[in-house]
């Protein structure tokens, strides 16, 4: 008689138990025994009132918000699903989470800019869901980010960001920022506490996020924008923060070697999903999808691409020098001006536009016209990169 085994749905362990209780006692193993985890910074705790001081002192909640309904797959499994679009548990098993395909629906159907049927809601591209008792302290400092970090590093829209539908991770990001440059008494290091918690739970779910490991990863799979940026920004945050505007010899900034191998598995990352190949962001559009919606997401991709590059190219980190041999581990590691295989973001004011009248005052024909066939090869930005590159080495 066969007998069901229950095996350890962590990547790379062959346990497995005849007892559904045994192998999620062993599974708590993975993460230190840690059971009770934050829904906003993911970090784990091992008992629940350790969890809610954490949430009280870092996040201004007494308790932790409530999980959304399970998706299709953790209800046939008959196991806990952690909520978010796509959920962990998906992620993990690399399933495609029946969460992230209503979050995509629902996102479709909401309301559009202009009011007409052919006009599109604007994309979120959210992982996970916000309490609203934390919405009042979270809209104050991303303000602040919009206000005096986006005008130099645009690479999240504006308009289409809802604070109560975005990546826990995704929010808490931009907020570091927001309560770094608010001047408030405090700000600078309650920002530095929340960065560290945040790079704790970076590093902790690498396994989650780095597709350059995932044996399955390819130009098909989904690509989890959210995290990426919010990725981005603890990469960028760190610069400001670690240095304190000191900078080395060649006039960089440098990064510690824990946040410069973050950096460099989000490169890695980003080549294995083929991020950086214009046909591919066409590739996730259909004509039937609204114009607007279709528009606003290649502007997303292109301009979070352009930021990844413009910070490796500032870090001078040893895999990022020009005198590195050219190995295939070394190359996948840097991103240069060769490896973007897309044209130019367009219409900056457009995408700066902070208001449904400014928006409409200011869209041109091309953004609900689109053609998903056309490459636009000749306005890559790879074609010039001997141009950007040399102005790199001069």
């Amino acid at each position: 008689m066969h007998t069901q085994l229950f095996s350890c749905r962590f990547p790379r362990c062959n346990a497995s138990y005849h007892r559904k209780e045994h192998r999620r006692r062993h599974e708590t193993h993975h993460s230190g025994g840690q059971a009770f985890k934050c829904s906003t910074c993911d970090q784990s705790f091992g008992r629940s009132d350790t969890l809610r001081r954490h949430m009280r002192s870092m996040h201004g909640v007494e308790k932790p918000s409530r999980k959304k309904s399970a998706c299709a797959d953790c209800r046939n499994q008959k196991t806990r699903c952690q909520g978010g679009s796509p959920c962990t548990n998906c992620i993990r098993r690399g399933l495609q989470c029946s969460l992230a395909q209503q979050k995509e629906d629902n996102r479709k159907q909401t309301s559009n800019l202009s009011g007409s049927k052919d006009t599109p809601s604007m994309p979120h591209g959210s992982l996970n869901y916000l309490s609203a008792s934390r919405s009042e302290t979270e809209r104050h400092y991303i303000a602040v980010y919009f206000k005096l970090f986006h005008p130099y590093w645009p690479f999240i829209h504006q308009i289409s960001f809802k604070g109560s539908d975005e990546s826990p991770l995704l929010v808490q990001s931009m907020v570091v920022i927001g309560i770094w440059l608010s001047n408030e008494d405090g700000g600078q290091s309650r920002a530095a506490a929340l960065h560290n918690v945040l790079s704790l739970a970076i590093r902790q779910q690498t396994k989650l996020w780095d597709a350059s490991e995932f044996e399955n990863a390819c130009i098909s799979c989904s690509w989890p924008i959210p995290t990426y940026q919010a990725i981005l920004l603890h990469i960028i945050f760190a610069m400001l923060y670690k240095n304190s505007g000191v900078l080395g010899l060649d006039l960089k900034p440098s990064l510690s070697a824990a946040d410069a191998e973050v950096l460099s598995r989000l490169v890695m990352s980003c080549k294995k999903l083929d991020m950086l190949y214009y046909p591919n962001m066409l590739a996730r559009y259909c004509q039937n999808d609204l114009p607007a919606y279709i528009w606003v997401g290649i502007e997303e991709i292109k301009r979070f691409n352009i930021t990844l590059y413009k910070v490796c190219t500032a870090y001078s980190g040893k895999d990022a020098s020009r005198d590195a041999p050219d190995t295939t581990a070394v190359s996948m590691r840097r991103l240069r001006a060769q490896d973007l295989q897309f044209p130019l973001p367009k219409n900056s004011l457009l995408w700066n536009a902070i208001s449904k009248a400014e928006w409409v005052s200011i869209a041109t024909k091309d953004v609900y016209h689109h053609n998903l066939n056309n490459n636009l090869e000749n306005e890559w930005i790879s074609k010039s990169a001997h141009i950007l590159e040399a102005l790199d080495t001069a």
